[in-house]
């Protein structure tokens, strides 16, 4: 049905990125102790042991972990600005002293509203160009839009990033009842397009709301 919006669903873990090289997976339970009860954490790590610069952290509940996101994200870590979404993909992990073994890295996300790259009508669930290979290194096409107002919904964000042309998707990140969670993606055709988007809307207001614009770097 034309319009129609998928929805994502939001669980209990958070993928937390710009991690500090010097940061273990126990500062990382440290702080987000801050959000809620954490039951394990994890930063994932080269063949050498260095750290990839980012990890995973599972709450005891969804409203842990959305608390987490809306409060910890873009806080200081380890002298760096955290980033603090939803992790969206099922991990086979397990605990090793105190922390869980790398899981497999992320796949593309799934979008909500899809619609046509040049504007115009855009059919909820119509295709856009098939993910890329779950390489850990990012497309340059996705990018990250925090602080989007509660009632946006994927059309209004998709309107919006129209202005910079080669949009092919927009998704709006929803909770279990079916509400935004203020944040979501939008891929471009190109990486052009995607830069001149953060150079466009990158802490700029809307309704009120200060924007945070960024490239996805693990899509």
């Amino acid at each position: 049905m034309e319009g129609q919006q998928d929805t994502i669903r939001l669980g209990k873990r958070c993928f937390v990125g710009n991690l500090a090289w010097k940061t273990s997976w126990q500062d990382l339970k440290d702080k987000f102790r801050e959000a809620g009860n954490v039951v394990y954490t994890n930063v994932m790590r080269d063949d050498d042991g260095r750290s990839k610069g980012w990890g995973i952290v599972e709450f005891e509940t969804p409203e842990e972990a959305l608390h987490a996101i809306q409060s910890l994200n873009g806080a200081e870590l380890g002298g760096r600005r955290i980033l603090v979404r939803e992790d969206r993909e099922d991990r086979d992990v397990k605990q090793a002293d105190g922390a869980a073994e790398a899981p497999r890295a992320p796949r593309a996300g799934r979008g909500a509203g899809r619609g046509p790259a040049n504007g115009g009508r855009g059919a909820g669930r119509g295709r856009g160009a098939a993910p890329a290979e779950a390489t850990g290194e990012s497309s340059g096409l996705q990018v990250v839009v925090q602080g989007i107002p509660w009632a946006y919904t994927w059309r209004e964000l998709k309107d919006m990033f129209n202005e910079i042309g080669g949009v092919e998707r927009a998704d709006v990140v929803t909770g279990y009842d079916g509400r935004s969670r203020g944040y979501g993606t939008v891929k471009f055709t190109s990486k052009e397009a995607a830069e001149a988007a953060v150079a466009r809307f990158h802490e700029s207001e809307l309704e009120g709301r200060r924007l945070a614009v960024f490239i996805d770097r693990y899509q």
